[in-house]
Formats: structure tokens, sequence, C-alpha cells
């Protein structure tokens, strides 16, 4: 994989493209060799492309857009010794697109028009640059677009181009738990046993926005192995039971939002550490505006007390970050907002304002259901970044339990890693 862009060397963007794509071919058996992260010149593409040897298949992220440093497609063409002609049916998509949008195609689009040859143009479904496909210099060849959702949006077309021309080995046969409110090695700990009574399994751990991922996989010609598949599955998700929001590559947003729509129930949020992070995660998706109604942004204690209806003398008496005051933000917007449900959160989320009593990273979640509400306590070990992003994952997560536990029933459990307590 070769990683395209100065601003990636520079710390001005992360380098997000190769995962994506590691999870991609993973399901292949695919090994990736290895990552090279290289400037927008000429001289170190090429010599990354030179790193590579014939019958690789060279994966290539960044430099397909229309200012005058993306140059990977000239870069190629040279680096092969092929032509760059300009692509009759890419300029002709390019034009109807732009038409759409009420503009007229500028100067730029001519480079994305071009296609160097034995090159084929791929239609970028989410923005303006083509994904391109080929075999140079025994090289089997993908040139993505470096923005994260465009090249998310033509992944799936290259890897079943690769398939289709016979370049991937066959599918492994994998067994997928999307866990969240568990910290990694948690997991790893809470499924040795299970590793350890299924070895000829190739396991894989990794983290997500919203939890660990943990993946079983075996190649579909072990068929010994493969016999033990289903006693293998019946035992991992005996023992990680609610810990599980998904067995697909589904996000949590996405279980929640499926949910809340086929019981045809409303949400709503009131953050106070968050500022507003969970409504914006929460209405990533189309269709958001089926269930979710809005929130408010309660970061001071009279608003607090002014939009959702928080007694002044439980904030004083308990302070903003407890358990009677994040109850109160969770109904007062359930309340204010109208909604079947609702979330709240309170927190210190660091690095300053923590005591002996409540620490940075002490936070509090509230889940309010149509009959009760339920609050728990949580302490975050990270920094700032890390710990509202956490209060995010968890806020989701408890909001997904009770929607498939039922508005009676607590959502949290023992195995929670970083909840104390919960009421």
């Amino acid at each position: 994989m070769i990683a395209v862009g100065d601003e990636l060397l520079e710390g001005r963007t992360a380098d997000t493209n190769s995962g994506r794509i590691q999870r991609a071919l993973g399901q292949h058996s695919v090994q990736v060799g290895g990552i090279q992260v290289v400037p927008d010149t000429q001289q170190a593409i090429m010599q990354a492309l030179d790193r590579t040897t014939v019958g690789d298949i060279v994966f290539m992220t960044g430099g397909l857009g229309s200012t005058p440093d993306d140059i990977s497609r000239d870069v190629v063409a040279e680096w092969a010794g092929v032509d760059l002609p300009e692509d009759a049916t890419v300029r002709k998509q390019l034009e109807k697109r732009w038409a759409r949008l009420g503009r007229k195609a500028g100067v730029g689009v001519q480079r994305q028009c071009q296609v160097p040859d034995r090159m084929q143009a791929m239609t970028n479904p989410v923005g303006s640059a083509p994904g391109l496909t080929g075999e140079l210099k025994g090289r089997i060849l993908v040139l993505l677009p470096g923005v994260p959702e465009e090249l998310q949006g033509l992944l799936p077309l290259a890897v079943a181009w690769l398939n289709e021309q016979g370049f991937l080995p066959a599918e492994r046969q994998t067994l997928l738990w999307r866990t969240g409110q568990i910290a990694e090695l948690s997991l790893v700990r809470k499924l040795e046993d299970v590793v350890g009574k299924f070895p000829g399994f190739q396991w894989s751990w990794w983290l997500t926005p919203w939890g660990v991922d943990v993946r079983a996989a075996a190649d579909i010609n072990q068929t010994e192995i493969l016999s033990q598949l289903s006693d293998l599955e019946n035992e991992v998700t005996g023992q990680l039971g609610s810990l599980v929001y998904s067995r697909k590559m589904h996000s949590l947003p996405e279980v929640v939002q499926s949910l809340m729509l086929k019981k045809n129930l409303t949400l709503s949020v009131a953050e106070s550490c968050t500022a507003g992070m969970i409504g914006a995660r929460m209405t990533d998706l189309a269709g958001s505006s089926g269930f979710f109604r809005g929130g408010i942004l309660a970061y001071a204690d009279p608003v607090k007390h002014n939009l959702l209806d928080v007694p002044l003398e439980t904030l004083d008496n308990h302070g903003a970050v407890s358990q009677s005051v994040v109850v109160a933000m969770a109904e007062g917007a359930k309340k204010r907002l109208g909604t079947d449900y609702s979330i709240a959160v309170s927190g210190i989320s660091g690095p300053g304002g923590g005591t002996d009593e409540k620490p940075v990273g002490t936070t509090w979640v509230a889940v309010a259901t149509p009959e009760r509400t339920f609050a728990g306590l949580y302490r975050f070990p990270a920094d700032r970044e890390r710990n509202r992003l956490l209060t995010v994952a968890v806020a989701v997560d408890s909001l997904r339990r009770s929607l498939e536990f039922g508005p009676m029933q607590s959502p949290w459990n023992d195995d929670d890693t970083w909840c104390l307590l919960s009421r």
C-alpha cells in the first residue's frame, strides 16, 4: 500500500485509509506486505512503486484530485511508460455530476478525466475523482482517492474487480463479534479458554470507535477446522452476551437507528461533557430524522436548570457530575422534546476539574425509557479526547441495550469495563 500526501507526513491528516483496505482484504487472506507513506512528488512516488515487485497487488491512495499537486495518475503513467489520454466516458460522467450540482466543470476536471493506458476507471459514488484499476509492469494496480469517504465508496468495487479477475485467493470463513463497553485486554482474557479450545482458528482483535471487534477465521479448505465453526460460535456468543452489538459490519449507530425505526420510537439527548458529539453521531446516517428529535447542550449549570429543569438545589447539593443531575437531565430532555427515550451525560473529561472524590474521567450516563430512568457511573482512564469518545460510545451502547432488554431493565452488567455503579 502506498499512501500519497504531504498532509500525511506533516501530521495534518492521519492515514485511516490503509486500515480500511487491510480490513477489506483480510476477508480474502491477503497479507499486507507493507505500507509506504510518501510526499506528493514524482521522485517519491516512483521510488515507492519501484519498491514493489512483479505480481504484487498495489493499492495507491491519494493524488487523484484536480489540483496541481494531484500527480498520482501522471506518475503512474510515466513509471509504466504508457500514455495518459482523456477518457470520454469519465468526462461525460463528471460533466453530468457537475450539472446536477448546478455548476460547470472547472479546468481541473480535465486531470480527473485522464486514465493511463491499460487501466480502467471506476465511477466514484461519493465524489468526482474516479478510481483506477489495471495491470502495469507486472503489478496489479488499484488507485483510489485519499478522501476517506470517497475511498470507502470505491473500495468494494475495487475488491470486486480484484476478485473477478482472479487476483484474490478464496474468501475465508469468518465469524465476527462487535463489542462495546469492554476494554481490549479484558475481552482477550474473557475469551482465553475459548481460544485455547479452538487453536486452529485465526483470531484477530482491533479497536473501533465503538469498542472492540473480535474475529475468528479459517481458510475454506481447512475442512476439519471448519467443522468446529458452529461450536465455536455458540461458545463465544455465550461468553460475550450483551457485550455484542452486531455480528455484521454494522456500526453502533446503525444498530440503534435500526432498532428505533423498527420499534417506531423517538430519541432526544442531553449533553454536558460531550457538547453535541452524541447528537452528531446519531445523525451521521441517512434516515436518522425518522427517530432523532434533537438535543440540548447543557454545558453550564444555569443551562441545565433553565432548559432541562434540573433543580438548583440538586446542582448545589450533588454537583453537575452526579446521578441526580444526569437523571434529571435525561428526564428533562425527554419531556421537553417529547420523545420516548432520552440519553444524558455529565462528566469530568479533563485535564483539569477533578477532585479526590470525583477524579478526571468520572462520568455519569443516564437512559430514560418510557417506563424508568437508569443511571451508570463510569471512570474512564484516558485523556480529554479519549474520555469524551468513550462517553459517546458507552452512552449509545447503553441505549442499544435498553432497546434490546426492554424499558424496565437496566442496560448495564458486571462485564462492563469502566462502569463502577448502576442504578
